[in-house]
């Protein structure tokens, strides 16, 4: 009889642990949720928004042409002025510097990236004065000048708020800033000489550098381009060597639709400099979120 019973137990486990040809296989998790955990993720960058800004720029630059008849006689003579009308692209990019005289107008010929720029002259573009590299913000970090002999290789680094805080030539530190509260402090020469500098109250809305470090390879008009760094916030109305008694001064005149400077006048020691003209405008530009 027990041997009966053990043939019958069998059968019935054989039985409940195979399945007929024809019955269905259902899947225990199918109507059990997804874990996250378990699911791989695709990230993707969401596709850029673009926008408008309205922004305060410079259209022109004026600068004055001075003689100074003597070496030392700081009572400088306005003898004419030079212009460069600024020409930028839908996102507020300097594309050029536009001056009467061909021969000195430049072009700004960037890669397709914006990683790399050739500066060119507009006579003869063949001719790159200047090559320069960018980083992310659009601001040189090299700059190659051919317009030296022999060639000279400039390096600038900039603060994460984008202002320029130190510039070597060849590998040798030139200069070096101190940013405070959005304004250049202090610069130096050659590691040892600070020159200071004061500003008033007044927003510096159209990004005019009337400070900023003689030591650093640029000229003036290279810096009104933005491309190497952020001018200070407010309005400077005084620098001075540490070392001196004597001091720059600067008065302005302002646009009043804008608030923009239009003039600007550099005295030292208490006698006219240079002056400087700007036209400004308000202009609306495509920006990229």
């Amino acid at each position: 009889m027990k041997k009966v019973f053990s043939i019958f137990a069998v059968a019935a486990i054989m039985m409940v642990g195979c399945k007929p040809a024809n019955q269905e296989v259902v899947d225990p998790n199918k109507d059990k949720p997804a874990d996250p955990s378990e699911t791989p993720t695709v990230s993707e960058d969401p596709a850029p928004v673009e926008t408008t800004v309205e922004k305060i720029v410079k259209t022109a630059y004026i600068e004055a042409v001075c003689d100074w008849p003597e070496e030392n006689d700081w009572k400088a003579v306005r003898i004419g002025e030079t212009k460069w009308e600024f020409e930028y692209d839908d996102y507020g990019r300097v594309l050029a510097l536009k001056n009467s005289d061909k021969a000195a107008s430049y072009i700004f010929d960037y890669t397709e990236d914006f990683k790399s720029c050739d500066v060119l002259v507009e006579e003869n573009e063949d001719i790159v004065k200047y090559q320069l590299t960018l980083n992310d913000k659009l601001l040189c970090t090299k700059m190659v000048d051919n317009t030296a002999d022999p060639a000279e290789t400039w390096t600038y680094e900039y603060d994460a708020d984008g202002y320029q805080i130190k510039a070597s030539k060849n590998g040798e530190v030139k200069t070096e800033y101190v940013i405070q509260n959005g304004n250049i402090f202090t610069w130096s020469r050659d590691g040892s000489r600070l020159k200071e500098h004061k500003y008033n109250s007044t927003d510096n809305v159209a990004d005019l550098h009337t400070s900023y470090s003689e030591d650093a390879g640029l000229s003036r008009l290279f810096y009104e381009t933005g491309l190497f760094g952020r001018s200070s916030v407010k309005v400077c109305t005084e620098a001075k060597w540490q070392d001196r008694d004597s001091k720059a001064t600067y008065e302005y005149e302002f646009d009043k639709a804008t608030n923009g400077i239009t003039h600007e006048t550099k005295y030292y020691g208490g006698d006219y400099d240079f002056d400087v003209n700007f036209e400004v405008a308000k202009k609306t530009f495509k920006a990229v979120k």
